[in-house]
């Protein structure tokens, strides 16, 4: 989500939904998020574009550095400026990167990430909504590292030791997203919760990725919520100070 895909115009974000049907498949639906027109676009309807072109990029990619792969996905001309779609990219470019990676050590056994495991990081994520940072209390950038480190631990709800240390993993995503404060900008949380999970790889499994600091944002005047300007970290102003 940007401005609406339907006629351009500015979208309206409510604290409380209301019944709308959407102008693409005419479905209808609570919804929180539709433009000054009156358009509402569903999450499917909204995501359908991208959702092959993540899935695909991902099981293809050889690079081990997450940051520069979900640059490549962020920058996509069909990947909106806003919106769930961002969720998929954070726990596939972590798995994408593993697999790349190689062979490392969870809790003293040998593993390698399989492109079941990537797909299936991919699909857990495309069930958090647009919003979750603000109607749900968790931001699905900081959500994408929980569902990663699930694959990567295999945790259940039944298992103690592993459940603990996703939710751990994901606990400090969500701290450093929330400390950045708002309004909310998907591409900076994608870029924060990568950062964070890239240091997470080294404290959880000894795993030291080839990455680079993510480079200068070139999206600010598309935020529909206002973007930071100076206030953001990945400024053009501020990354260049770094």
């Amino acid at each position: 989500m940007n401005n609406c895909m339907h006629c351009g115009a500015k979208l309206i974000y409510k604290s409380a939904p209301e019944l709308m049907t959407c102008v693409y498949c005419e479905k209808e639906q609570p919804a929180a998020v539709f433009c000054v027109n009156g358009h509402f676009i569903c999450e499917e309807c909204h995501g359908s574009e991208i959702q092959a072109v993540i899935e695909e990029f991902l099981l293809q990619t050889s690079s081990a550095d997450p940051l520069a792969t979900a640059e490549l996905l962020l920058a996509h001309p069909k990947m909106p400026f806003l919106g769930r779609e961002h969720h998929p990219v954070v726990a596939g470019s972590i798995l994408a990167a593993l697999k790349n990676h190689g062979q490392f050590q969870v809790r003293g056994k040998l593993k390698t990430i399989a492109d079941e495991e990537i797909k299936e990081g991919i699909r857990r994520m495309w069930q958090i909504p647009s919003c979750s940072c603000a109607f749900q209390g968790a931001c699905g950038a900081g959500l994408g590292v929980g569902a990663a480190f699930s694959v990567i631990y295999e945790a259940t709800c039944a298992k103690d030791v592993e459940r603990t240390l996703q939710m751990r993993a994901a606990n400090a995503v969500l701290e450093a997203i929330a400390n950045l404060g708002g309004p909310g900008c998907c591409k900076q949380s994608v870029r924060t919760a990568l950062e964070v999970a890239v240091e997470l790889l080294k404290e959880h499994f000894n795993v030291i990725l080839p990455v680079k600091r993510s480079g200068d944002c070139r999206f600010p005047p598309q935020n529909s919520h206002g973007c930071k300007g100076a206030r953001c970290r990945y400024s053009i102003r501020n990354s260049q100070a770094q």
